[in-house]
């Protein structure tokens, strides 16, 4: 049960400030038993993905890639088999990691991320609802509109 002591769930972002650009690698241990539930989990989505393209519940990565039209065919790469959403995760730490990932931690940070925009957008309302015409000229030519433009109507 090594493998089980070793951290389970890895996120590597690439994330670029105003400043500076680092990458940075976050990391939780997981249990044995964690680790039993996410390869159940993880083969049952193998399963379903190969039932899904008609084949039978055990297919290889070959397979899901033909059956699925993969870019590459039969050798496609695992970012292509992704894209295809014909991935066969590998029944390692590694494929575990990749497939906690893809299919846990990128669609949360994606979505947080999208939050932002949103965020921006009620602070620039909420102050816009303080502001004075001269201030509100400001912020709509440096935006590239017209003085007197209505940013939050």
């Amino acid at each position: 049960m090594v493998d089980a002591m070793r951290p389970l769930f890895l996120a590597v972002f690439l994330l670029v400030a105003a400043t500076a650009g680092a990458q940075e690698t976050y990391s939780q241990n997981a249990t044995a038993a964690n680790v039993i539930d996410l390869r159940a989990v993880t083969v049952a989505d193998n399963e379903d993905t190969c039932e899904r393209l008609g084949l039978s519940e055990s297919c290889t990565q070959a397979q899901a890639c033909v059956a699925g039209n993969a870019v590459g065919g039969s050798s496609c790469t695992a970012a292509q088999a992704r894209t295809a959403n014909v991935r066969i995760w590998p029944d390692t730490q590694a494929g575990r990691d990749e497939y906690v990932l893809h299919n846990f931690v990128l669609p949360r940070f994606n979505a947080a991320k999208a939050r932002i925009a949103a965020r921006h957008a009620f602070k620039l309302c909420r102050w816009w609802a303080t502001a004075n015409t001269t201030q509100r000229n400001a912020v709509c030519t440096a935006a590239g509109q017209s003085a007197g433009c209505e940013l939050c109507p």
